[in-house]
This record gives C-alpha cells, structure tokens and sequence, in this order.
C-alpha cells in the first residue's frame, strides 16, 4: 500500500524496525514490507532512521508540492543497475529503433483518448456528430506519422510529425471533453504550466503522481529517467519519463472524468491564488483515493487487465529489452 502523509504536523520515525506515524495523541505502526511508497503532501516532520529505513526495503519515498508534482524523491542505491543497460539505452534512444518505441506510445495514447471521447459520446449523444469527425481527423493526421517515418531517415523530422500529430489529437480532445464537463470543472482548453480552472488543476495533481510512479518503475530496472526520444532534454527534465507516461494520460482522465461525471468529488475544496487554482485537502485526498484505486484494482491496458503499477512495470522491462536488443 502507498502511505500519504497528507496532514500538517504528522511525524513519521521508526520504532522495532517499523514506521511510526503520530499525530497528537494518535499513533499507527506499519511493517515496511506491507508498503509500496511513501508520499508526503503536506508539512510534515520525518526522522533520518524513517528514510533509512525505506531505502533499505526499497521504498520510494516522495515529496511533493501543492500541484501533485514530485520536488523531493529518496531512493535506495539498489535501483541503480549496472551501466551496461544505460549504454544501451543512450544508443537506443538516438535510433531508428527509439523513434519506432516512441510512436507506437504516442499511438496508444492518442488511442486512449479516442475512447474517451468515444465513452462521452455515449453519456452526450448531442456531441456524437463532433466526436465522429474529430476521431476521423485524428485518424487521418495519425497516419501521416507512418508515412513520414517510413519514406524518410530523418529522425529530426520524424519527431516533428510525431509531436504535431500527438499536439493535434490533444486539441480536438480537450475542446470536447472540457465542454461535457459538469460545473465546476468545465474548462475551454488544457493548461499545463498555470492551473487557471478546478478542472486542469485536478488533471495536473493525478499526472503528478503518474510522473513520480513511472519513474520509480524506470529507475527499479535500471533505465535513465533523463534520457528520452520525444521530450525536450535539460535540466529538471526527466525525458524518459514523459515519454513513458504519454499512453497512461488517458487512464487517469477517464477516471477522472468518471469522477466528475458522478459527483464524487468535492467541488468547494480550492481556492484561486493570483489566477493558480490550489486544490484543497479534501480534494487532494479524493483524487490520491483515485489514484490508489487503480493501484490496487485492475485497470485495462493493451488488452491486458492488471494494476496500473504493475503496467508500468512490465512497459519499463519491455523498453530495456528494446534497448540491449537494438
């Protein structure tokens, strides 16, 4: 299970070899072999012993800032693998062979989204007409991909027709989807950088938790997150991890959207500040229940059934094979 120390002034410390989480006059011990990662979401006070003690089972141990991204991250020196493999992946990365890797992604993610847009349409028969000629034109761009990546070697190129089609995609299925939305999460267009509505803010926390799971998958099998084919390279850039993330966006915005569809969330729990909207506990709680679930349920994937975890995991060790095949 994943331990959230989500409440201002908790402590966590180590008592027989165990984690100790205490809150006023509240105390609870945990096995370290019962947990999967620890992510702190607000102040808290944590002992060196506590750290230590997740590095050696081999616990992630994340910090993350209001919007749900990873700003702190401890882990143990056992996920660093030999440097045979990260060899591997730099020629890969730079190949013909990584540029195959990273379209198929980009395939399935823009797959995903089509059927999201196509689970809305069920729910919204008004927007079937505009789903329909959105997916053909999705459909059309997405097959510019192969054709250029076919008749050409030039990898430059091919990665501009890649980022234009997913860039594309993403267009026409944030305008739908934000649209259907109900208040107060209807919003007009996806925004990364400035949380500007309750609905991006709520999309950026979950992808925040999906950037430091990926990860943590790509570092237990000894992959570089730094170094990718479609993201940008620089500092505070892990591009590896972009990349890997892209086919499991879909996952956590149909989930999401489910969320908002049913009124599962608590829409009173934000507040504006200077034009950033800052999720609330209770909405910061809601949407780590969420996230939890598809960690503990299965969730579908390549036609596969299996816990979202576990899905990253198994695409982690498929890409290192890539690499020490390539």
């Amino acid at each position: 299970m994943q331990i959230v120390l989500d409440t201002r002034g908790l402590q966590l410390s180590v008592r027989n070899k165990c984690f100790l989480i205490a809150f006023e006059k509240k105390a609870s011990i945990i096995h370290p072999g019962r947990i999967s990662s620890i992510l702190v979401t607000a102040p808290c006070r944590v002992s060196s012993p506590a750290l230590i003690l997740a590095a050696e089972n081999e616990i992630p141990f994340i910090v993350c800032n209001g919007y749900g991204q990873p700003v702190v991250r401890i882990w143990s020196p056992g996920f660093i693998n030999t440097s045979q493999l990260r060899k591997a992946q730099y020629g890969f990365c730079s190949s013909m062979h990584g540029l195959k890797w990273a379209k198929s992604v980009i395939q399935l993610k823009i797959a995903g989204q089509i059927d999201n847009l196509q689970n809305m349409a069920e729910k919204y028969p008004e927007i079937k007409t505009k789903v329909l000629k959105a997916t053909g034109e999705i459909n059309v761009q997405t097959h510019r991909t192969t054709a250029t990546c076919v008749s050409t070697d030039d990898m430059h190129a091919c990665i501009k027709t890649i980022r234009f089609v997913e860039a594309y995609a993403a267009a026409r299925y944030w305008s739908l989807v934000g649209n259907k939305l109900p208040p107060p999460f209807a919003f007009s267009g996806r925004s990364k950088r400035k949380q500007v509505d309750l609905a991006n803010a709520c999309i950026n926390y979950l992808y925040g938790m999906l950037r430091h799971e990926t990860e943590t998958a790509l570092l237990s099998i000894g992959l570089d997150p730094a170094i990718g084919i479609l993201h940008r390279d620089g500092y505070k850039m892990p591009s590896l991890v972009f990349d890997l993330m892209e086919p499991f966006r879909p996952i956590m915005d149909g989930v999401l959207f489910d969320a908002m569809l049913k009124g599962q969330l608590p829409v009173n729990s934000f507040v504006v500040e200077m034009g950033n909207t800052m999720l609330g506990k209770d909405m910061r709680k809601a949407l780590v229940r969420l996230y939890s679930h598809m960690n503990h349920a299965p969730v579908l994937f390549r036609n596969r059934s299996n816990t979202l975890r576990n899905h990253l995991l198994t695409e982690a060790r498929k890409l290192a094979l890539l690499c020490t095949q390539s």
